[in-house]
């Protein structure tokens, strides 16, 4: 089902038939973008879902712009990835995703949600305090992958009922 959040975006749920779009937004996003095969084999794991995004361009046209990524297993949700293509920031898309998974983990029976962001992810990090999130815990060096110096992780949690 599609839910129209705005003139300008639409988000649906993703099936694994998104998975190069989900893996072209990853890329463009984040400097080791996940392989379509990788959200394959995610999004065949039961209890793991994704939301798309998909914005309108001048022409009228919708393309993916961003998703998000989430595992609900017993009464614990967790974020494992959200994306917003860079040419499509600051519209509001990752805050209308991350709402839309939220309504649907805690609609799953979800009591919480947790997240982990590096700890250098500014725009991220307010993004999930808007959204009633708070500092859990750290992780020292969890961001590892080519960097010379690894980057920390801060742990987030929502508690939802």
């Amino acid at each position: 089902m599609k839910r129209p959040l705005s003139p300008t975006f639409a988000i649906r749920v993703a099936s694994v038939a998104d998975c190069d779009a989900l893996s072209d937004i990853h890329a463009s996003a984040f400097s080791r973008g996940w392989s379509d095969a990788e959200f394959e084999s995610l999004l065949v794991q039961p209890g793991t879902h994704a939301l798309i995004a998909h914005s309108r361009n001048v022409l009228g046209r919708r393309s993916p712009s961003g998703f998000i990524l989430y595992r609900i297993v017993g009464g614990e949700a967790e974020v494992l990835t959200i994306a917003v293509a860079r040419d499509h920031r600051r519209r509001g898309i990752g805050r209308a995703l991350l709402e839309e998974a939220l309504r649907h983990v805690y609609r799953d029976g979800a009591q919480r949600v947790h997240l982990e962001v590096e700890d250098s992810n500014r725009a991220a990090i307010a993004l999930y305090e808007r959204t009633e999130f708070r500092e859990a815990g750290r992780r020292a060096g969890y961001y590892r992958e080519g960097r010379t110096t690894p980057g920390g992780a801060l742990v987030m949690l929502r508690q939802l009922r």
